[in-house]
């Protein structure tokens, strides 16, 4: 007697796994997930069903790839595109209310590719949005007026008297010293070493906290400016005593009673020279660039580090004298721009800044283009992270944190109310030493996820409840490795909309789509989270989601369409044939098809009736088949694309125990069973799983088949077939050491499996 093994599986949850499990049977991942899962939807209840289908909003005309929906003011919704050297905006109803090309200086938007439009950020702040991309294109505004009209401009630091309200770092290496030729004026700057190349003309420097405005360069150690805002000066202390026993050189010392600050640059055995450091905190002298030096008083105490003398005589104050401290813009045409921004705590962040990759710098509260750092706590911010890293994003998370994605490093800011995010106050913890890729992390509920580094598994970023480590990255793929290769994007709804269950969008860069169903609880722990491939006749470039929304563009024949996911929609690309939207009204002479004329649709009716496959003429008409029922002028009619759902269960495995030949000998499926509801028709299959030899099927082939037919005896085929709850059962022909049998259902409409049972031989 031949003994077999029974197996039912009822849980889909892991989705599609890596064929690497399909030996571990007592694996939970084996145990809930599938060798194959194509186009389907899992439910919470752990069940799958056939995916939703997704509705054509317009027609893209511009070539843009690149659509994602955007608040720009409470209930003023829009979308941005971006195409090869062009932006649009594009409002609710598919029309487009601007379009740009050129950058607000006039040069040409610089994004040309599909992988450069993949690199751009953009957020929106106010009534604007904040556009960068690359280290060589300065930030763009995009700005709506509240009515009709929007515009383009470069972003520009506020400018306030003579200062130039940004963020200066010091990029030169620390050992270099610059002196200034007078304090005011046009003026000559002289470095001790190599500090400067021809492209510095035209950006700022300053020189202890002032700034120089750079006008020439006459060579490497040599450049000329104009002092925007009036140098501190230097100072010669005379002492009784030989201040060489108490100071030393690069010490800074204060006036004890003056509080005068200043950097020794020269003593010998009776004075010393001072760069004065100090300046009042009139905002008024700051901004007009007059003179607020604070110099040092004869008489009073002089204290540095290691102690303290009185001064004799404290000279007037001169000109400059040589100092290390100085620094310079973090981006201007000179030193590159952010290629990242952010908004979060009511400030324009940016980050990923070619001179400074490790820089992030926030702009003053509720005013994004001042970058000025100073002591005040509503005013912009300008940290470095820890390690030497290239800052890639920075992202606000649930838990009011911001974490810091790096090319080699992830951190989180801790941000609370007895920790705010101040100047000052900005601490980077590490949490993960493995870096990340160029994808724009997106918000999941409480979770961030992300690709890795590799931009090949899909990672979070989760709240782990602990007081040391409130944060841990956990791996979301580890059983799919298969399914993701070059990551480009993740999309992540916010809202439930169309139906209760969450899900993740990841697109590929070979333009595959992997979606996965997750609950909080399950990326909490990392773990669970069901993975499977989408696709279809039309070509994913991007897809975005908002709100409760999930927006693609794909391209179908040629022609690039904005599509939204529907799950009342059984097709790709749906359009009602005799009420399509606005955007698809057909030119004069045309037909309701005129996208892709020559072409083949799928046509339903009723929502679930499939009435097959229709041909378009080069107008873009459908061409009638006299089929029985056939009505195309129907208002409920509807064109599309198929795709096809499969869900391959493995074979069950027998347990070790006893000698009966047990995963040794070539078996066969004695039995294969589906329990399905809301069944409009299905095939069970056989499918080809060796040995390959020079003829051989390829692997997967259909062998042999069972349909099971939407319409039974005695249904009337002009209406929606039947909603069948049954159960199916088939005996697939022939053996394999490793039998394989799916359910495929290649024609639209619902199929939801609620159970698949096999029943195979040892």
């Amino acid at each position: 007697m031949v003994q077999k093994i029974e197996g039912g599986q009822r849980d889909f949850s892991y989705g599609e796994i890596d064929i690497a499990l399909k030996r571990n049977d007592d694996h939970p991942a084996r145990k809930g997930g599938l060798r194959q899962m194509a186009n389907t939807r899992i439910l919470n209840s752990g069940a799958i069903q056939n995916r939703s289908g997704r509705r054509a909003l317009f027609p893209i005309t511009s070539g843009l790839t690149r659509i994602e929906k955007f608040t720009i003011s409470a209930g003023n919704n829009y979308k941005i595109g971006f195409g090869p050297g062009i932006l649009q905006i594009v409002s609710e109803a598919g029309a487009v209310v601007a379009s740009f090309k050129n950058q607000g200086n006039g040069a040409a938007l610089p994004w040309v590719s599909a992988s450069d439009i993949q690199s751009i950020v953009f957020v929106p702040f106010s009534l604007s949005v904040y556009i960068t991309f690359g280290h060589s294109m300065r930030p763009q505004v995009v700005t709506w007026n509240g009515v009709s009209t929007w515009t383009i401009a470069d972003y520009d630091e506020l400018v306030i008297g003579n200062q130039k309200r940004t963020a200066f770092y010091r990029i030169a290496p620390q050992n270099i010293v610059i002196t200034p030729s007078a304090q005011t004026g046009s003026i000559t700057i002289s470095a001790s070493s190599d500090a400067f190349e021809p492209g510095i003309v035209g950006a700022r420097i300053r020189f202890v906290e002032r700034q120089i405005l750079v006008t020439g360069y006459t060579g490497p150690q040599v450049i000329a400016g104009t002092v925007e805002e009036t140098l501190p000066g230097s100072q010669v202390l005379l002492f009784v005593n030989d201040p060489r026993k108490i100071f030393s050189l690069g010490d800074e010392v204060i006036g004890a009673t003056s509080g005068s600050k200043g950097l020794i640059t020269a003593l010998d055995g009776s004075s010393i020279t001072v760069q004065l450091l100090s300046t009042q905190t009139s905002t008024f002298t700051t901004f007009t660039g007059s003179s607020n030096t604070v110099a040092f008083v004869s008489s009073e105490l002089c204290v540095g580090p290691s102690g303290s003398e009185s001064i004799q005589t404290a000279n007037s104050v001169g000109n400059p004298t040589g100092c290390s401290v100085w620094d310079e813009e973090v981006m201007n045409d000179y030193r590159g721009y952010p290629a990242s921004c952010f908004v979060d705590q009511f400030r324009l962040g940016l980050c990923n800044f070619s001179g400074v990759p490790g820089g992030i710098a926030w702009s003053a509260i509720d005013s994004p283009t001042d970058l000025f750092v100073d002591a005040s706590g509503d005013n912009a911010i300008f940290e470095i992270v820890p390690a030497n890293a290239q800052v890639l994003y920075v992202a606000p998370g649930a838990e009011s944190s911001e974490f810091v994605f790096c090319d080699t490093k992830l951190y989180y800011i801790p941000i609370s109310p007895s920790s705010p995010l101040v100047p000052g106050s900005v601490s980077f913890q590490i949490l993960s030493g493995d870096g990340c890729a160029q994808v724009q992390p997106r918000l999941a509920q409480d979770v961030l996820l992300y690709a890795n580094a590799g931009a090949n598994s899909l990672m979070a970023i989760v709240a782990t409840g602990a007081f040391n480590k409130p944060f841990a990255a956990k791996n979301l793929s580890e059983y799919h490795s298969h399914l993701f290769s070059g990551i480009t994007t993740i999309a992540v709804p916010t809202a439930d909309a169309q139906f209760n269950e969450r899900y993740a969008y990841v697109l590929n860069s070979n333009g595959s789509l992997v979606v996965g169903k997750y609950n909080l609880g399950d990326l909490g722990s990392g773990s669970k989270i069901g993975w499977g491939p989408w696709s279809g006749v039309g070509v994913v470039q991007w897809v975005s989601a908002w709100n409760g929304d999930v927006f693609f563009t794909s391209n179908y024949f040629g022609a690039d369409i904005c599509e939204q996911l529907d799950d009342t929609l059984y097709l790709d690309c749906g359009l009602s044939v005799n009420s399509p939207p606005a955007p698809f009204a057909p030119p004069a002479g045309k037909g309701p098809l005129w996208f892709i004329p020559s072409q083949s649709v799928i046509l339903m009716d009723q929502n679930t009736r499939p009435m097959g496959t229709y041909q378009v003429d080069a107008n873009g008409n459908i061409i009638p088949q006299f089929n029985g029922g056939e009505n195309l002028s129907i208002a409920s009619l509807v064109a599309g694309q198929p795709w096809t759902m499969t869900a391959e269960p493995f074979c069950p495995d027998a347990s070790p125990g006893g000698d009966v030949g047990q995963r040794m000998f070539r078996r066969r499926i004695s039995r294969f069973a589906a329990y399905v509801v809301n069944s409009t028709g299905f095939r069970m299959a056989r499918l080809f799983s060796g040995p390959i030899t020079p003829n051989s099927p390829s692997l997967g082939a259909i062998m042999n088949e069972r349909i099971i037919p939407a319409y039974n005896v005695g249904d009337d085929a002009t209406k929606p077939p039947p909603l069948r709850e049954i159960a199916e059962r088939w005996r697939p022909i022939g053996k394999a050491f490793d039998p394989r049998a799916a359910i495929i259902k290649d024609t639209p409409g619902p199929l939801l499996i609620e159970e698949l049972g096999m029943e195979a031989t040892i």
